[in-house]
C-alpha cells in the first residue's frame, strides 16, 4: 500500500516537473510554432497556386440500350490519351486528375480535371469529352453503315421481286386469254393452261409473301438506326464548376503546421533541457 502511494507521488512530480520545464521554455515553444504556423500560412495565401477542379458526367453513346464500347477499355484509352495518373513523365496543369466508372455502371463514366483556373480547366474538361463523342460517333457511322448497306440490299430485293410479280401477272393474264378463247373442243389444251395459271398464282403468292417478310425487315432495320434506338453521347447534367479552388486547403494546412508546430517545439524544449542537465553533471 505504502509502495503504491510513494508510485504515484512520484508520477505526480514527474509530471509538475514536466509542466516546469515547459513553462520554463514557454517563449522558445511559442516562437517555433509561430514561426512553423507562419511559414505555412505564408506558402497557402501567398504562394501556392490556387487550384480549381470541374467534373462531369458522361453517359456513352448506346444502341439499343446497349453501350457502342466497352467502359473500362473507353476509360483506360483515356487514361493513356490524357496522362491520367502518369508516373513516368510530369503533366502540367490543366489536366485529367480522375475517371470513375460507378458501381455495376456500363455506360456512365465521371471525369475530373484540375487547373489554375475554372476557364482552362473546363476545356481540358471539353477536350475529353470530344475525344469521347468523337470515338463514339465512329462506332455508331460504321453501325449506321451497315445498317443501310442491308437497307439497300433489301430495297434491291424488294423491286425484284415486284418486278417478277409484275411479269408473273403479265402472264396469268396470257393465259387466261388463251383460255378464254380455246374452244369447248380443246378439253386437253384448256387443263393446260389452267395449270400453268395455277403455278402462276402459286408463283405470284410466293413474291407477295417475300415482298412482305421484306418489308418487315426493312422496318425493322430502319427502327433500328432511328433516334429511339440510338443515343449519342451526352452530358448528364450541367458541367460542374466550383467558385473555390479545391486546393491548397488553407484552414487545415494552419491547423496542421501549427500542431505539427507545436509538438516540434515541445520536442525541442525537452532537448535542450536535457542537453542542460548533461552540462551541469559534466560540471
Amino acid at each position: 500500500m505504502n509502495q503504491n502511494a510513494e508510485t504515484m507521488q512520484n508520477d505526480v512530480i514527474d509530471l509538475r516537473e514536466l509542466f516546469l520545464i515547459l513553462k520554463k521554455r514557454k517563449n522558445l515553444i511559442s516562437i517555433i510554432t509561430m514561426v512553423i504556423t507562419l511559414f505555412a500560412v505564408i506558402y497557402t495565401f501567398f504562394i501556392a497556386k490556387p487550384i480549381y477542379e470541374v467534373s462531369a458526367t458522361i453517359e456513352i453513346a448506346q444502341i439499343d440500350h446497349k453501350p457502342v464500347q466497352d467502359l473500362v477499355n473507353l476509360k483506360q484509352k483515356v487514361e493513356v490519351l490524357f496522362d491520367v495518373n502518369s508516373k513516368t513523365k510530369t503533366v502540367e496543369f490543366p489536366l485529367v486528375s480522375d475517371i470513375k466508372i460507378p458501381k455495376d455502371s456500363t455506360t456512365i463514366t465521371i471525369i475530373k480535371t484540375q487547373g489554375y483556373d475554372n476557364n482552362s480547366t473546363k476545356k481540358k474538361l471539353q477536350e475529353v469529352i470530344s475525344y469521347i463523342t468523337l470515338e463514339q460517333n465512329k462506332e455508331l457511322t460504321s453501325y449506321k453503315d451497315i445498317q443501310q448497306g442491308q437497307l439497300a440490299l433489301i430495297d434491291k430485293d424488294i423491286t425484284r421481286n415486284q418486278n417478277f410479280i409484275v411479269k408473273i401477272k403479265k402472264n396469268m393474264n396470257h393465259y387466261q386469254n388463251k383460255l378464254l378463247n380455246i374452244s369447248t373442243q380443246d378439253a386437253a389444251l384448256a387443263g393446260i393452261y389452267s395449270i400453268e395459271i395455277g403455278k402462276k398464282q402459286t408463283e405470284l403468292n410466293d413474291a407477295a409473301s417475300k415482298i412482305y417478310s421484306l418489308e418487315n425487315k426493312k422496318n425493322n432495320l430502319e427502327r433500328s438506326i432511328s433516334p429511339i434506338k440510338i443515343q449519342e453521347t451526352t452530358v448528364v447534367g450541367n458541367i460542374e464548376l466550383r467558385d473555390y479552388p479545391i486546393k491548397p486547403k488553407k484552414s487545415l494546412i494552419t491547423i496542421v503546421a501549427f500542431i505539427t508546430g507545436l509538438m516540434i517545439a515541445i520536442f525541442l524544449a525537452f532537448f535542450f533541457e536535457f542537453l542542460q542537465g548533461m552540462k551541469k553533471e559534466e560540471s
